[in-house]
């Protein structure tokens, strides 16, 4: 079998293909991360959003159904590890009624070295809307 013979330049063809290619390559994982990190983050909020109108769908009254809504945020977010200094819980309880509704919504604006690639300046709104009905055969008062 015959041997190829390597003309001059080839020696160094492999090392300049790595040196192009690699920061490229660093850099799309790198940015997949940062997505999936954010989309993560925004997954948190969703649940929160589902823990607060799940606790204030099953308050006596809608003052109740508010405090415990944004308790229940804090707690959620908390406990997913989401750096969110002072999360804006609304929660519409002007349907609290017997077989009505109530929505809570929340929004989260956190730092993106926070959700994403540490060091990445800047910052992120996530935010997110649940609602549920009130059972139609409990006593809200």
């Amino acid at each position: 079998m015959a041997e190829r013979r390597r003309t001059r330049g080839e020696e160094g063809q492999a090392i300049a293909e790595l040196v192009i290619v690699a920061p490229v390559l660093l850099f799309v994982i790198v940015l997949m991360i940062g997505i999936g990190r954010i989309d993560s983050a925004q997954g948190d909020v969703e649940s929160a959003a589902r823990a607060a109108v799940q606790a204030a769908v099953v308050q006596a009254d809608s003052d109740d159904a508010q405090a415990q809504a944004s308790t229940a945020v804090t707690s959620t977010l908390a406990g997913a590890g989401l750096t969110c200094p002072s999360p804006q819980v609304t929660t519409d309880t002007s349907n609290f009624t017997a077989g009505g509704w109530v929505s809570v919504t929340v929004v989260c604006v956190t730092s993106l070295a926070d959700v994403s690639v540490p060091g990445l300046p800047g910052s992120k709104t996530l935010s997110a809307t649940s609602y549920a009905h009130i059972d139609p055969y409990r006593a809200v008062s």
